[in-house]
């Protein structure tokens, strides 16, 4: 059995070193690497050929985090395949136990682990933090529900069967920040039958300055409102959008309103046109919330819970 690791790489010299010797070490007979060097302008490409000559390099011109995952995954040749950021970590054994699990489970599409963050400290250098462990079930028990809500695990964790991923479809080049949760969503979608590795399979690096989630939070939530609406029309397409996949639709929409007030005015109001258009009788959630937007309308009290978010956060910095 045979695996072949895909890695995007970006201006990643200086994590390549640690992120390589993890996929070194991985105790497999049969693996190739493919690291596909996303247009980066530092020395990433001239370290892994002076460095990895064992390794796969492909070059391409700077077209984002997904069209280099598609490209390598084109160019893998194993029978299963393994994604991995080029900062992250895997721990020693993870691939092999995984490829273990689906040789020995043939109706198994996609495993995936527990792990565990790489936090940065205030002088750069980076130490472990908290260990999540949680399966897709424990989540919702509608895998495509899970992943549209909150389960979510970094690329690493996960090792899929290779013939499966053309179920799955591409990564999408359409979401830049959200591409990675919404690939899960789409082996779900496709319906990927999941197997639970309960061992930390992965180190994933959390940056002080944040990833582009937390460093452009509107880009983040720009991201968050295409992928919902997607994912909403393929459920209408399908006659699926209803009982609780229709709640959460709503429950994600009000979360986006209230964020895109402080955000994004014209989005919140594009946001809000939606909400009313999913629910007519849409009332705001809480309670004192409902009682001031039926007094003062919704814009007015989402004004007022802004106020109320604003002074909270400059007297937690007091």
């Amino acid at each position: 059995m045979k695996v072949s690791v895909v890695i995007p790489a970006y201006n990643a010299e200086r994590w390549l070193p640690e992120t390589l010797e993890s996929v070194a070490a991985q105790n497999m007979d049969d693996m190739e690497v493919i690291i596909v060097d996303d247009g980066s302008t530092d020395g990433t490409a001239a370290y892994v050929e002076r460095q990895w000559p064992q390794f796969k390099l492909t070059r391409t011109a700077n077209q984002g985090v997904s069209h280099a995952r598609n490209l390598g995954t084109s160019l893998a040749t194993g029978d299963f395949v393994q994604h991995l950021d080029a900062d992250d970590v895997l721990m020693p054994g993870k691939i092999s136990r995984q490829a273990q699990l689906l040789a020995a489970e043939p109706d198994v599409d996609v495993v995936y682990s527990n792990w565990q963050r790489l936090k940065q400290r205030a002088d750069g250098e980076f130490e472990r933090g908290d260990r999540v462990e949680r399966t897709i079930a424990s989540v919702n028990a509608d895998p495509q529900l899970a992943f549209f809500s909150t389960m979510w695990c970094p690329t690493g964790a996960y090792l899929y069967r290779r013939e499966f991923l053309s179920k799955a479809g591409e990564w999408k080049a359409w979401l830049p920040v959200v591409q990675d949760a919404r690939f899960a969503w789409d082996c779900a979608r496709a319906g990927a039958r999941w197997s639970h590795d309960p061992h930390i399979g992965v180190l994933y690096r959390q940056h002080r300055e944040g990833s582009i989630s937390t460093r452009s939070r509107l880009a983040f939530l720009k991201d968050c409102w295409a992928n919902t609406r997607d994912m909403e029309g393929i459920w209408n397409a399908e006659g699926s959008l209803q009982g609780e996949r229709r709640e959460a639709v709503l429950n994600t929409c009000r979360s986006l309103a209230r964020s895109f007030y402080e955000a994004d005015r014209i989005l919140f109001e594009e946001v809000h046109a939606h909400l009313l258009e999913l629910d007519p009788c849409f009332r705001p959630e809480g309670v004192l919330f409902p009682l001031l937007s039926s007094l003062l309308g919704y814009r007015n009290a989402e004004g007022i819970a802004l106020c109320c978010r604003r002074l909270k956060r400059r007297l937690g910095k007091s």
